[in-house]
C-alpha cells in the first residue's frame, strides 16, 4: 500500500520505519509546507498520516489551496496523529467527508508502555485506520465518532484514567491540555 506521511521527529521516524518494515511504500513529506506536493501526495497514496505540531499546521496541510483535500478523488483515508482540540478534529473530519474522503483523529501518545492511540471517526474509517495503526502499536482504543480520539487523549492526560502513564513528569503538559479541554467544553455549552 502507498502511504504518505507528513511530519518529522523521533516518533514520526519510528512509525515510518515500522510501516516500511512490513512492506508499505512510504512517501514522506517532512513539513506541512509546500502544498503543491501535498496535493500530489494525496493523489498518489491510499492513506496519508499527519503528525504535525498544532491545529494551524494540520489545517494548512489539509485545506490550503494545494493541500491534501485538493488531491482527494474519493475514498482516501487521512489519519491525523497530531494533538488538536476535539472540536477542530471533528470539524476537519466533516470537511473531508464533504469532499469524499475519510479522516480519523488518532492522537499518538508515548510513555513507559510504548505508543497509544485513541481513535475517533466513522466505523469504516476506524476499521481501515486501525489495521495500519496496529503495525506500530498494539494499544489502539476506538473511542467513537470524529473528535472523540482527541477528547479521550485529553481526559487521559488530565489523569482521569489510571491505565496509562504518559511521560509528563512535571505535569505541565497535562495542565495545559486540561485547560484546553475545559475551554472547549465551555465554548460548546455557551453556544
Amino acid at each position: 500500500m502507498d502511504i504518505g506521511f507528513i511530519g518529522g521527529g523521533e516518533v514520526a521516524n519510528a512509525i515510518m520505519d515500522r510501516l516500511q518494515e512490513v512492506g508499505h511504500r512510504l512517501h514522506h513529506h517532512p513539513h506541512a509546507h509546500g502544498c503543491r506536493s501535498l496535493r500530489a501526495l494525496a493523489e498518489r497514496c491510499d492513506a496519508v498520516m499527519l503528525l504535525l505540531p498544532d491545529a494551524r499546521a494540520v489545517e494548512r496541510a489539509l485545506f490550503a489551496e494545494h493541500g491534501l483535500a485538493a488531491g482527494l478523488s474519493g475514498g482516501e483515508l487521512l489519519i491525523d496523529l497530531s494533538s488538536l482540540s476535539p472540536d477542530s478534529a471533528a470539524a476537519n473530519a466533516a470537511r473531508i467527508a464533504d469532499l469524499g474522503g475519510q479522516l480519523v483523529d488518532a492522537p499518538v501518545s508515548s510513555g513507559a508502555m510504548g505508543y497509544r492511540i485513541d481513535l475517533g471517526g466513522s466505523d469504516t474509517a476506524c476499521a481501515w485506520a486501525e489495521s495500519l495503526l496496529r503495525v506500530f502499536t498494539s494499544t489502539v482504543e476506538r473511542t467513537g465518532g470524529p473528535g472523540t480520539g482527541q477528547r479521550a487523549r485529553l481526559a487521559r492526560s488530565a489523569g482521569r484514567t489510571a491505565d496509562w502513564t504518559g511521560d509528563d513528569p512535571d505535569g505541565l503538559h497535562r495542565l495545559l491540555r486540561l485547560m484546553a479541554f475545559d475551554e472547549a467544553d465551555c465554548a460548546l455549552s455557551a453556544g
